[in-house]
């Protein structure tokens, strides 16, 4: 007996233990609710009885080296839903022909949109970018729907429309894969975010952080009062090396074309900012910001974000005549003196190479070979060069290699020569040094690269990295940056190798293939190319420099009319309103922009008694042009 009555009162001590001890843990527990941790629920509290309204932040403003402006904000209209919990569907119906009537979308979608927020019971955008007019008439509903609501945001402004559209890029909604990446980063679901070009590679200096306002809402979650409103930060302002008169002059050129697709480089010789860089066909950023999502995906359908500037890879053709002189003349292969006979065409062996011009340049020697832009000359002057040497100083220019410019999508081109063709396992013959000679063949670079190389040539030797931005004036107390100019390499030729190229290039200008550049008061130096394309119509090419004289050169440009033609005649006059507008000089209609424009000068026919080649895919290398 004693025995069990001991064992029921152990029990019953357990039992109390383990009572005391529940007591215990539920006493520390409201100790931490209702003291430790009691701010944070009374913040939990509150946010169940708020609703957030996010205002989007201006982006910092993007402005030219003048301190023109060229992307900034203007204040724009969303349209929000604060749902109620109370919502009847006959009311969400009535309330979405309304708003689907004045923001041209379908009943169905806006009601779909509208019964998305009761379910969730989260306040929605509507709408956003409303016009003015859109929005006077949407305000008159806030009266009749307490939870419709109009809030003013900044959004991206494009002043000059189809300005530097491909280097300034454009602004587009948050897409899954960017969401994935970007929303630990303070980005909402709704974010716009840059897409292209500098919008993009300076996305974390030009947004700002988002604002607005904590509201209250009742039980039905229907609007009372504003709590607070939380301000937004401006982004950082960037300041390009981009002269908006020159950039104006480059994309009205290309516009003007006969195809309206090419590309444009103009950069400072003495430290590689760029003042133009322009692709075509261009489009107006505004139209991705439009209200209109018809608009929108018209836009998005039509826009070739393909930067023909620094991802088009073309045959230079002729252009590519002063690197030879560079290689033959530097090496001693041949001299200014040495002249050759040219019929119109040139025989090696069992192959016959033409000339552009048909008749013959008759004799001719580097100077007048160069001027002309005879094809014959710099046959047999490649031929004394060599492929190999001529590979090199190719190289040395900084062909083959991009030119790092801070733009997403830069190709290398293709370097043509016999080291390269080596390592395809394939054999050199004199044929291909011939078609390298006038720049054909298997060698392709961009527009970016061949400004660069003129950019040396101006200067005498030094290859910059091309950059465009000057400076960022960051926000928060941060310094200011400053963009350093970059060595990319440097080309060592005799000083009087230097001479005879720019002397060269002046006189296609003055009295050559190149008179379409000719600027009064101004030297110019330059060099045309007409570059055959197997897949359609040839290509036109024209680099050059200028300079007041006895002064450095402050603008080099190349410039590229895709499928164009001639050189002379399609890409010169557009390098001539480009030098202009960088010196400040008027644009007048010359007497005769073309008088020394000789019809077919610089062009390459097909080989004599072979057919041309068959149109190659895109993307496919050209067959080396050679004869049988």
């Amino acid at each position: 007996m004693s025995r069990g009555g001991g064992s029921l009162v152990e029990r019953l001590d357990i039992l109390w233990t383990f009572v005391c001890l529940g007591g215990a843990v539920l006493g520390l527990r409201l100790v931490q609710l209702q003291i430790l941790e009691s701010s944070e629920y009374r913040r939990l509290a509150e946010f169940n009885r708020t609703k957030v309204i996010y205002q989007t932040a201006p982006r910092g403003r993007i402005y030219d080296r003048n301190g023109v402006a060229v992307a900034t904000n203007q204040p724009a209209f969303s349209l929000i839903y604060l749902p109620s919990k109370k919502e009847r569907d006959s009311d969400l119906g009535f309330l979405a022909e309304q708003l689907a009537r004045e923001l041209k979308l379908e009943p169905q979608d806006v009601l779909d949109t509208l019964q998305q927020a009761v379910r969730e019971e989260t306040a929605l955008r509507l709408a956003e970018n409303l016009p003015p007019r859109t929005m006077f008439r949407l305000s008159e509903l806030k009266t009749i729907y307490p939870g419709v609501d109009l809030i003013v945001e900044a959004r991206r402004y494009y002043p000059f429309g189809p300005f530097a559209s491909h280097l300034i890029g454009y602004m587009g909604k948050m897409d899954r894969r960017s969401w994935r990446t970007l929303k630990t980063k303070g980005y909402r679901v709704d974010s716009w975010i840059g897409r292209i070009g500098l919008e993009a590679a300076f996305e974390n200096e030009l947004r700002g952080r988002d604002g607005g306002l904590r509201m209250e809402v009742d039980a039905q979650g229907r609007l009372r009062r504003i709590l607070e409103r939380m301000p937004w930060s401006v982004g950082s302002n960037i300041h390009l090396t981009l002269d908006a008169a020159v950039q104006k002059a480059a994309d009205e050129g290309l516009r003007a074309s006969a195809t309206r697709k090419g590309a444009v480089v103009a950069i400072d010789p003495r430290n590689g900012s760029i003042r133009a860089l322009s692709a075509g066909p261009d489009f107006d950023p505004n139209a991705f910001l439009s209200s209109d999502p018809e608009v929108v995906k018209a836009v998005v359908s039509e826009v070739q974000e393909f930067n023909r500037a620094i991802a088009g890879a073309y045959a230079p053709g002729s252009i590519f005549k002063l690197i030879v002189s560079a290689a033959g003349l530097n090496e001693g292969r041949f001299s200014l003196d040495d002249s050759v006979y040219c019929p119109g065409y040139f025989e090696h062996g069992r192959d016959i190479f033409l000339c552009w011009e048909h008749k013959g340049h008759k004799r001719v020697s580097w100077l007048s070979g160069l001027t002309q832009s005879c094809d014959v000359y710099f046959y047999r002057m490649g031929l004394k060069t060599g492929g190999a040497l001529i590979e090199k100083y190719a190289r040395m220019f900084g062909l083959g290699t991009e030119t790092n410019i801070a733009l997403k999508g830069e190709k290398r081109g293709n370097l043509f020569g016999p080291a390269a063709r080596a390592k395809s396992g394939r054999p050199w013959y004199d044929g291909d040094t011939i078609n390298l000679s006038i720049g054909q063949g298997e060698l392709l670079v961009t527009p970016v690269q061949m400004a660069v190389v003129v950019a040396a040539l101006a200067n005498r030797g030094t290859l910059w990295r091309p950059h465009y931005i000057d400076r960022i004036e960051y926000t928060e107390g941060r310094p200011t940056y400053r963009q350093k100019p970059e060595k990319a390499g440097e080309v060592s030729l005799k000083p009087e190798v230097w001479k005879s190229l720019v002397d060269g290039m002046r006189l296609v200008v003055s009295s050559g293939t190149g008179g379409g550049a000719r600027v009064s008061g101004l030297d110019v130096a330059g060099k045309t190319g007409t570059a055959q394309n197997p897949s359609g119509p040839d290509h036109a090419w024209f680099v050059a420099f200028a300079a007041r004289p006895g002064e450095p050169s402050e603008i080099a440009v190349a410039v590229l009319v895709e499928n164009g033609g001639h050189g002379a005649s399609a890409a010169a006059p557009i390098a001539r309103s480009v030098i202009m507008a960088a010196y400040g000089i008027p644009e007048k209609k010359p007497e005769s922009a073309h008088a020394a424009v000789r019809p077919g000068a610089g062009v390459r026919p097909p080989v004599l008694g072979v057919p041309a080649p068959a149109a190659a895919p895109a993307g496919v290398l050209p067959a080396p042009m050679r004869a049988r």
